[in-house]
C-alpha cells in the first residue's frame, strides 16, 4: 500500500512543488545577491519587520555553504515526507497543515526573538502527521510494515527525531555562539519540537480522513481526492506572490 501510493503518478503534489520552488528561489537569490538578506529571513538579528519575518521558512543558512547544505537536506525531506503526505491528505488538507504550521512557527519565532530560519520546523510538522499515517497503515491491516517505503519512512523518522536534535545543539557553535549548552539545546530545537507536536495534533485531527484514504487505497487500488484539492494549488501560489511583493514593496 505505501509503495503503491508513492508510485502513483495520478496523485499530484503541486503544493509541495510550489513550496520547494520558493525555498530554492529565495535561498539562491540571497546567495547570489547578499543584499536581499535584509528582505528574507532574519539576517544577523531578531529585530525584523513582521513582513520580513513571514519569509523565514524559505531562507536557509547564514553563509553560502550552510545555506546550500540546509536547503539540500530540506528538499530531500520535502520529497520523502512532504510530497508523500500530500498524496495521502490531498492538496487541500496538506495546505491547511502547512498554513497552521507556518503560523505556529512564525509566532514562536517572534515570541522568542529567534534568529534561525528555514523550512525544517514545517517539515517536522509533516513528520508528526506521518507518525499517524504509519500507525493507521498498520491499523487497516495491510502488509505496510514490510513495504520498502514504510521502512524508508521509519528510517527517516528515526533519523530526524534522534539525530536532528543533537545536530542542532552544535549549530550555534558553528557561529561562535557564547550560549550555554542548555540554551543551545532549547533554542536549537524549540521550533522543531513545536512543529512536531503540531503535526501529531493535526494528524489526530485528520485521523479519520487518513484512515479512509488508506482504506480506499487498499480496497480500490487508488486514492481519489476532491475538487477542493485543485483549488488549493491556486491558493498555494500565494506564497511566491507574497515573496515577490516583499521584494517590490521593500517593507524595511
Amino acid at each position: 500500500m505505501f509503495d503503491d501510493i508513492r508510485g502513483d503518478i495520478r496523485l499530484k503534489t503541486y503544493v509541495s512543488y510550489i513550496l520547494a520552488a520558493c525555498m530554492v528561489i529565495i535561498t539562491s537569490l540571497t546567495i547570489l545577491i547578499p543584499e536581499l538578506k535584509a528582505l528574507y529571513g532574519v539576517g544577523d538579528g531578531p529585530a525584523v519587520n513582521i513582513f520580513v519575518r513571514l519569509t523565514i521558512p524559505f531562507q536557509h543558512g547564514f553563509d553560502d555553504m550552510s545555506a546550500l547544505i540546509h536547503l539540500g537536506l530540506n528538499l530531500i525531506l520535502m520529497w520523502v515526507l512532504g510530497t508523500y503526505l500530500e498524496k495521502i491528505l490531498g492538496s487541500y488538507r496538506f495546505l491547511i497543515v502547512t498554513l497552521v504550521s507556518f503560523v505556529v512557527y512564525v509566532l514562536f519565532h517572534r515570541l522568542l526573538l529567534l534568529i534561525g530560519h528555514g523550512f525544517t520546523p514545517i517539515i517536522m510538522t509533516y513528520s508528526g502527521v506521518i507518525f499517524v499515517v504509519m500507525a493507521e497503515g498498520r491499523f487497516v491491516k495491510t502488509r505496510s510494515v514490510f513495504e520498502d517505503y514504510f521502512k524508508t519512512l521509519r528510517g527517516v523518522q528515526l533519523g530526524i527525531w534522534l539525530l536532528l536534535p543533537v545536530l542542532m545543539v552544535f549549530v550555534p557553535l558553528y557561529y561562535n555562539s557564547l550560549s550555554s549548552l542548555a540554551q543551545n539545546i532549547f533554542y536549537g530545537n524549540i521550533t522543531h519540537f513545536v512543529g512536531g507536536v503540531t503535526g501529531v495534533t493535526l494528524g489526530f485531527v485528520y485521523r479519520q480522513h487518513i484512515r479512509e484514504k488508506l482504506t480506499q487505497q487498499t480496497r480500490k487500488r487508488y486514492i481519489k481526492h476532491s475538487q477542493l484539492d485543485k483549488w488549493a494549488v491556486y491558493i498555494a501560489f500565494g506564497f511566491p506572490v507574497y515573496l515577490a511583493l516583499v521584494f517590490f514593496i521593500r517593507p524595511l
